[in-house]
């Protein structure tokens, strides 16, 4: 089930986005986000597994963070979080822009298997953990089926 995220859900979204990210948001960020964006959950049995991050801008929307437990990736959660979110932004946006570390392949093919495509890259954008820094691959999904509305 997908539903938007609610405080008692944040120490759980934190749980995940610690077993997953090399450099984390913080309990506050995700507290913030509930009221400042479009933040949502997936559940398994009644246990919060997932989180989508979509913050509206105008006619556009940006993908600020997505996660699933890794005991729970590889299921096509991600997927249907991914979709089912996107659908609940009351902004309809024309597009929406993300940026992904260069390394995360399995999130990379996530993206292009929901329509993403890679338009930039930011070089050294990302810190590694190790030290050094890492590209970021800017994608897009255009929604809708009509070209010309992006031009409206």
């Amino acid at each position: 089930m997908i539903r938007l995220m609610q405080a008692s859900d944040v120490q759980v979204v934190v749980e995940i986005e610690n077993l997953v990210q090399s450099h984390p948001w913080t309990k506050k960020q995700f507290e913030e986000s509930i009221d400042g964006y479009l933040a949502t959950v997936i559940e398994q049995d009644h246990q919060v597994v997932g989180f989508c991050i979509l913050q509206p801008v105008l006619d556009e929307a940006n993908l600020l963070l997505m996660a699933i437990h890794p005991s729970q990736q590889g299921k096509g959660l991600g997927f249907k979080l991914l979709d089912e979110s996107i659908a609940l932004l009351k902004n309809n946006p024309v597009q929406i822009f993300l940026e992904v570390r260069e390394s995360n392949q399995a999130a990379i093919a996530l993206y292009e298997k929901s329509a993403f495509h890679q338009i930039d890259l930011r070089k050294n954008y990302y810190p590694k953990k190790e030290g050094g820094r890492e590209h970021a691959i800017i994608m897009v999904k255009t929604c809708g089926d009509d070209f010309s509305q992006l031009f409206k």
